[in-house]
């Protein structure tokens, strides 16, 4: 899965994924993508670190939004 956007605002982070799988059918092999947006409303950097670990996202933090939000 990519993360293929974001952006973010004092409490919130929004984010589109595209996951890209091969798959066989009578046509031949082909790509099949899956694009999915996300809004997470944030409440700290803690919140937002666990988040991305879950995930299995690289966090890139800073930032005006990344610096109004409180550690825990």
């Amino acid at each position: 899965m990519y993360v293929v956007w974001s952006t973010s605002e004092a409490g919130r982070a929004i984010y589109e994924t595209h996951s890209i799988e091969a798959v066989a059918d009578d046509e031949g092999t082909h790509a099949e993508v899956t694009s999915e947006t996300h809004e997470v409303p944030l409440r700290s950097r803690a919140q937002a670190q666990a988040i991305a670990a879950a995930e299995g996202y690289e966090l890139h933090p800073g930032g005006e939004a990344w610096d109004s939000l409180p550690e825990e």
